[in-house]
């Protein structure tokens, strides 16, 4: 055998047979003579299989989440939960046609209108077209606010 050390370990993919530096199966395995494919057209290949899936999974999730909300969140009332918090009964109305989970932004303000605290939320399962009220506490208020407002989406 003559050649580099690099083709010294060659061989044919199927078999082991030692092959030269430009091949990748034996004469004896491909008897037909077709052409195999290159490391562009493999990678080529799985470029183009990851981007579908990622697309495939995109609109997937689009129609899976169709006719959920838009929510609109209200407080209804509000009082304090000593030491230092509040609870807020928030009711949560779904306009879309499918269940779904609110997420709510409460804010509480003091007569001034400067933010006192804020607390997220997800509010439970709303059914399409209805409403929901349920509580939610915030907490860390060292003064009792004035106003509490609700923005869900």
């Amino acid at each position: 055998m003559t050649g580099s050390p690099a083709e010294a370990g060659r061989h044919c993919y199927k078999c082991g047979r030692e092959i030269g530096s430009d091949e990748t199966i034996c004469h004896v395995c491909n008897r037909a003579g077709m052409a195999t494919p290159s490391a562009t057209q493999y990678h080529g290949t799985i470029v183009v299989a990851i981007v579908a899936a990622v697309a495939l999974m995109a609109f997937w999730a689009s129609l899976s989440l169709q006719g959920i909300g838009p929510f609109d969140g209200a407080v209804t009332s509000f009082r304090s939960d000593p030491p230092d918090g509040i609870v807020v009964n928030l009711q949560v109305t779904n306009s879309g046609s499918k269940a779904g989970r609110a997420k709510c932004l409460l804010t509480a303000r003091d007569a001034g209108g400067v933010v006192l605290r804020t607390r997220n939320t997800v509010s439970p399962p709303v059914g399409g077209s209805q409403s929901l009220t349920f509580e939610e506490r915030i907490p860390g208020l060292a003064l009792p606010p004035t106003t509490v407002t609700a923005a869900c989406s």
